[in-house]
């Protein structure tokens, strides 16, 4: 049997600022939850805020192969073919110079079938279709006081 999985990492926001951090403020659970579905996957879509202009341009590079851009009214989407490029990148050079998650939206596709979906810079996250071993690596992976949605 296959569930559906929403989970947030417990987080906190700085004073007059809007973007969630994870409450032990590292991010400590993004390798391996990370790669555990980038392996799955062979389509990456990555949705930056229009204004993140450096991230935009910096993750436009990485995709060496065909990529498609959308420019919507406040953001930016860009979705290409996994390269080696674009997983180590994502895997181990995701942070900005603030110590922050560098992308608001992650969704991994293999066969446009969504596999997994990381949202709001890296703290809450959405599987469709996982069986028990999944969640259970999940859970064990994920930092105290995650919050879990399981349902069918």
């Amino acid at each position: 049997m296959t569930y559906k999985l929403h989970f947030t990492i417990p987080t906190f926001t700085e004073d007059l600022d809007t973007f969630p951090i994870p409450e032990n403020e590292n991010y400590d659970y993004w390798v391996p939850l990370i790669s555990y579905f980038l392996k799955q996957s062979t389509i990456i879509e990555i949705h930056c805020w229009n204004d993140e202009k450096n991230v935009i341009e910096e993750t436009t590079l990485l995709f060496k192969d065909s990529f498609k851009i959308v420019n919507g009214r406040e953001v930016t989407v860009i979705k290409g073919s996994k390269t080696d490029n674009i997983s180590h990148h994502l895997l181990y050079e995701n942070l900005k110079k603030n110590g922050k998650l560098k992308w608001f939206s992650i969704f991994f596709i293999k066969n446009n079938i969504p596999l997994f979906h990381s949202e709001h810079w890296g703290t809450e996250f959405f599987a469709p279709n996982l069986r028990e071993e999944s969640i259970a690596y999940i859970k064990s992976i994920t930092p105290a006081g995650t919050d879990f949605h399981q349902y069918n």
